[in-house]
């Protein structure tokens, strides 16, 4: 706790904690496993009014939480009932942050919360992770000595106003807190005291609280003394500011589901999905961990054979074993070799003798060994681990979703035993008779791949590792993504006036425009052309003004999207944008024509009399909306009178491209079109190892439409749009 001392106040400080509800949702591995613990806490005063347990249920549903790898998003959730059963993690180190509540300028009932916290992803190992999510706005509370009676009518008022919004504190809410959301650049907050005296007279000061810090509570109490100012005396009002940072919180843990790995005598973790292949009579000792969020209840191996290797039952529940049965075990190769045991979980390791491994690998097949855990919440897991024995050389791995695109893909295998030769590929279309390709493969210690290109879109393949001649028995298969394609790209088929359809009679929508707007005033800003085209018909965006002459009007650009007008808010639209696809295009391809105009409507963004600017942007992503009425539906909801405008930048986006115009293109004639590649860029944005769910693509004949700012004579006419793929 700290103070400061000013002109103007005194302080006291006051401590309330809330108790949140609990919500469980189980977690399980990729390479490693995230055990994560959500809490929320109001603790500010104990007068003020904590959460209802209505309140706490809201949080919980409406609570972002994200998941990042450095600066890149990697998961991100809505809600603690929509964070999955699994997380998928590889080794690394992340963070997590999570925010619930209100991030609003200035209230007194609206919160923000917010935790953050670091951690890492080990493989084979249950990481835990406890986010601390308490109130993050700065929050000042008021309150008035008795001393001010002494001159003052209980009428006092103190506003208090930040950069972005304001609020009032009287003696009428004496036990009231306000919560502001600073800016960074600009953390400080103006108090201005009002009063009347006993005589009749208005009384007013103000000071500044500058460099104010977030997540803390600043109580002030405003009070009344009598100083010594020369001869005749005097008074004054002081202010003593004292810090109170609001402390620890109550949690929500999110219990995962056991975690079972298998690794061997170096500590390397074994996929458990997969089968682990192994040399013909291995004799080294591996062991099966299993980890849990509470105290493990029971842990059951069973295989078929334990009998015959000397077991006296082909199943065996680790927990209940007595001191006899133990060393009974021991001597057929299965004992326990670690056990940790703490509050916040379990950890048993369970060692299969070299001898052991030797009898599950004696002979060419598989050996299957089911191992079931289950803990004292009551959750539990099943696991497979299947052995295969075999004298390969080379094993084929399975390909990366993400790494197979329309005509191209990265195989992958592994180095099994010592090879002979340079391992190789081997592939074909699934189903047909065709002879086998064949590709040199690029090696990395006991792994190696190779990218191959030239596939057919939308096809299956299977794939063999090779050493020389050798064939790998495991074969896999990919399947390729399709050359996705927008509906009516040519833009032959529209249908009604005043709105114009960018559909034919009978079709189904996947475009749409700001016509819905423009037309209660009896105008369309996009509409149908074949005066200028590439082929059969374009379509014309035209920005205009829209309204009544002389009495109201606002300016509207031409404009083209994929998605819906959903409704019309006043005078702005809100719009839906995204339409389903999970490919991965390389660049869109579109003939254009564009005039601009002299800005008309100027504002913030552009300034008038100068040239409009017009852009045809395309986007691949993983988004999804938080809009309350249409999030379910729609990936991006945009509202023009804000603050849901369109960010390239946002997490979900994957792979973007624009082009701006700044002045005409394809005008070489009246009537004349230019093609155009718009590149996208995934590397700046969501990387290679995403796959898209939907896709956006946006024109308009004013770049500065959304803010309603541009030129009414700017027009851009689009003809034969075509997704570009590798």
């Amino acid at each position: 706790m700290k103070e400061r001392t000013c002109y103007i106040i005194l302080l006291t400080s006051i401590i309330l904690s809330l108790a949140a509800c609990e919500k469980e949702t189980g977690f399980a591995e990729s390479e490693g496993s995230l055990k994560l613990s959500i809490g929320v806490s109001d603790k500010v005063d104990v007068v003020s009014r904590s959460l209802s347990e209505e309140e706490q249920a809201i949080l919980g549903q409406d609570c972002k939480i994200r998941i990042y790898s450095g600066e890149t998003l990697v998961q991100k959730y809505q809600g603690i009932d929509n964070v999955p059963e699994q997380i998928q993690l590889v080794s690394g180190d992340y963070s997590v942050r999570v925010t619930a509540g209100d991030s609003v300028a200035a209230s007194f009932e609206q919160r923000f919360f917010e935790g953050k916290k670091d951690f890492s992803i080990e493989k084979g190992t249950v990481s835990t992770v406890e986010v601390n999510c308490g109130i993050a706005n700065t929050v000042v509370a008021i309150a008035w000595d008795e001393s001010l009676k002494e001159i003052f009518k209980e009428d006092y008022q103190v506003t208090v106003t930040s950069s972005t919004g304001e609020l009032v504190y009287s003696s009428a809410n004496a036990n009231a807190k306000g919560y502001f959301n600073l800016p960074e650049d600009n953390r400080k907050l103006t108090c201005k005291f009002s009063a009347t005296t006993l005589g009749g007279k208005t009384y007013e000061s103000s000071s500044e609280l500058s460099d104010l810090s977030p997540a803390t509570l600043y109580n002030l109490t405003y009070s009344y003394k009598e100083t010594e100012v020369g001869p005749t005396g005097g008074a004054a009002l002081n202010i003593k500011v004292e810090e109170v940072p609001l402390g620890d919180t109550y949690t929500i843990t999110l219990k995962q589901r056991p975690v079972i790995v298998c690794k061997d005598v170096d500590g390397q973790s074994y996929d458990l999905e997969q089968p682990m292949y192994l040399e013909l009579n291995t004799q080294v000792d591996y062991s099966i961990q299993v980890s849990t969020s509470s105290a493990l209840t029971s842990l059951i191996f069973r295989n078929e054979r334990f009998t015959e290797w000397g077991g006296s039952d082909n199943e065996l529940d680790i927990l209940t074993l007595n001191e006899q049965d133990t060393e009974a075990w021991k001597n057929v190769g299965i004992s326990v070799s670690e056990k940790k045991q703490s509050l916040n979980g379990d950890v048993y390791t369970i060692c299969f003798a070299k001898d052991l491994m030797a009898k599950m690998t004696a002979k060419e097949g598989s050996v299957e060994t089911s191992i079931e855990a289950v803990d004292a919440e009551g959750k539990s897991r099943v696991a497979v681990w299947n052995v295969v024995a075999s004298d390969a050389t080379v094993k084929t791995s399975e390909t990366k979703p993400y790494e197979v695109w329309t005509s191209k893909a990265t195989l992958h295998g592994e180095i099994l035993n010592e090879i002979l030769s340079t391992p190789k590929f081997r592939y074909r279309v699934k189903g047909e008779s065709a002879k086998w390709m064949t590709v040199g493969a690029d090696l990395s210690e006991k792994f190696f791949s190779k990218e191959i290109t030239g596939l057919t879109p939308g096809t299956t393949y299977e794939y063999q590792a090779m050493d020389g001649e050798q064939v790998s028995s495991v074969t896999c298969e990919f399947t390729t993504e399709t050359e996705f394609q927008p509906e009516n790209a040519g833009f032959e088929y529209t249908s009604g006036s005043v709105p114009t359809l960018i559909y034919g009679e009978g079709q189904s929508m996947w475009w749409d425009t700001g016509n819905h707007g423009s037309a209660k005033t009896g105008k369309d800003v996009t509409t149908s052309d074949t005066s200028v085209k590439h082929s059969g018909k374009s379509i014309k965006l035209a920005s205009q003004l829209a309204g009544v002459p002389g009495i109201y009007e606002k300016f509207a650009a031409g404009n083209l999207f994929a998605g819906q007008y959903l409704k019309t808010d006043g005078t702005n639209g809100v719009l839906g944008w995204g339409r389903p696809c999970t490919s991965r295009p390389t660049a869109l391809k579109v003939w254009v024509r564009y005039t601009p105009g002299s800005v008309t409507t100027d504002g913030s963004h552009i300034e008038k009399g100068s040239t409009d600017k017009g852009i045809i942007y395309v986007a691949v992503g993983d988004w999804k909306s938080s809009d309350t009425e249409y999030g379910a539906e729609w990936p991006v909801v945009v509202r023009t009178k804000g603050p849901s405008l369109f960010n390239p930048k946002d997490a979900g986006t994957i792979g973007y491209g624009e082009h701006i115009f700044t002045g005409n293109y394809g005008t070489d004639t009246e009537t004349s079109m230019k093609e155009i590649t718009i590149p996208l860029d995934y590397e700046g944005y969501g990387g290679y190892d995403r796959k898209p769910k939907s896709i956006i693509i946006v024109a308009s004949a004013s770049q500065y439409g959304d803010y309603f700012e541009g030129s009414t004579s700017s027009v851009m006419w689009l003809d034969d749009m075509e997704l570009i793929y590798e």
